[in-house]
């Protein structure tokens, strides 16, 4: 027989859940929509919000100059200048990641921006806690409050917010990967995971490796998941605009021309000796590359840890070798930040929680 005190209590539960559900999306993107109001900017999700935007409304392909130039624009006031370090503001991603970015181009910027920093700040806290199922590290609940806001409220997540980088969601995208690797839900992990290369130079080298990992280890649903998406996501991107693939080839040649100014976290090290600079930064990305191909092919056979902690030094080396590593690409490494806390909490007790 049903407990009519209980059934009443899970019920105002279900409409808290609801109303929280509902309440703090949409106090975040009016709080969000005042800061976009009073300070214009959002300039990363700007170039890519002009993109669908011009493509879907105007039907103007988002990889030509004539698109990039109304970004610049946007930005500017007029054209930009790339000698003196300015954005030109191409759209730069493969054409995939319109799933992403279609539904923003529809509407009004200021408003776009708003929504688009609200579903960062969500991802963010979903960051924290997908790597907390797949880390495993258990934390007691004023612990995981102060971790929470920690990973909400550090440098890389704050800074990603407010100029809207879509590295917050394909951090979340990786991670998400991983753990449906981890959980055997190998057709979720090849969908995530190819779609996580809408921002290419964050997840690279993590497929590869994880397609790599896949084949050693006979996950047949992996490889198979991961080359289907792979080619239904080219396909139905081709057959919506046939030349895209070429056009964005076109765009990443020409990244260089106004980023060169920054490269990759080991070329800014190897930049501290100006004299040798370039026979050190081949050094030094020669030496870790190196590096993580012997771990790839050491974490044969080694199990879940040493899937895991492979994984997770691949998302470190990536950010060092990355052409060009933004910070809130750092975002992602907060499953790796987590796993060395477990270790130490586990291992040093009350002093390991400290530190």
């Amino acid at each position: 027989m049903i407990n009519p005190s209980k059934s009443r209590i899970q019920i105002l539960q279900l409409i808290f859940v609801v109303l929280t559900a509902i309440i703090i999306p949409v106090g975040l993107t009016y709080f969000n929509y005042q800061f976009s109001v009073q300070n214009p900017g959002g300039n990363d999700f700007l170039a890519r919000w002009n993109g669908a935007h011009e493509w879907l409304v105007n039907g103007n392909n988002p990889y030509t100059d004539e698109v990039s130039l109304v970004a610049q624009k946007y930005i500017y006031g007029r054209a930009a200048d790339p000698k003196a370090g300015e954005d030109i503001a191409h759209f730069v991603y493969p054409l995939y990641s319109m799933i992403f970015f279609a539904p923003f181009g529809l509407m009004d910027y200021t408003f776009a921006r708003a929504l688009f920093m609200t579903v960062l700040e969500i991802c963010l806290v979903l960051i924290a806690l997908v790597s907390f199922k797949i880390t495993g590290w258990k934390v007691k609940k004023l612990g995981l409050v102060g971790v929470l806001l920690f990973s909400v409220f550090w440098y890389c997540a704050v800074r990603g917010v407010i100029l809207g980088q879509y590295a917050v969601i394909n951090a979340l995208l990786m991670l998400l990967g991983i753990w449906a690797v981890k959980e055997k839900q190998d057709i979720a992990a090849g969908i995530v995971l190819i779609l996580s290369t809408s921002k290419p130079q964050m997840s690279y080298l993590l497929v590869i490796y994880i397609f790599l990992w896949a084949i050693f280890s006979r996950r047949i649903k992996l490889i198979v998941s991961m080359v289907v998406t792979t080619l239904v996501l080219f396909g139905v991107t081709s057959i919506l605009l046939p030349t895209w693939v070429m056009d964005w080839l076109r765009q990443l040649v020409n990244y260089p021309s106004y980023t060169d100014r920054i490269g990759s976290t080991l070329s800014i090290l190897a930049g501290l000796a100006p004299g040798i600079m370039k026979p050190v930064n081949i050094f030094l990305h020669g030496a870790f590359y190196l590096y993580l191909v012997v771990e790839w092919f050491r974490s044969r056979g080694k199990g879940e840890n040493g899937f895991l902690w492979t994984a997770f030094l691949t998302l470190v080396i990536t950010n060092l070798v990355a052409y060009r590593t933004a910070t809130p690409h750092y975002v992602a490494l907060i499953a790796p930040l987590f796993l060395v806390s477990r270790v130490l909490d586990e291992r040093w007790g009350s002093a390991g929680r400290w530190v």
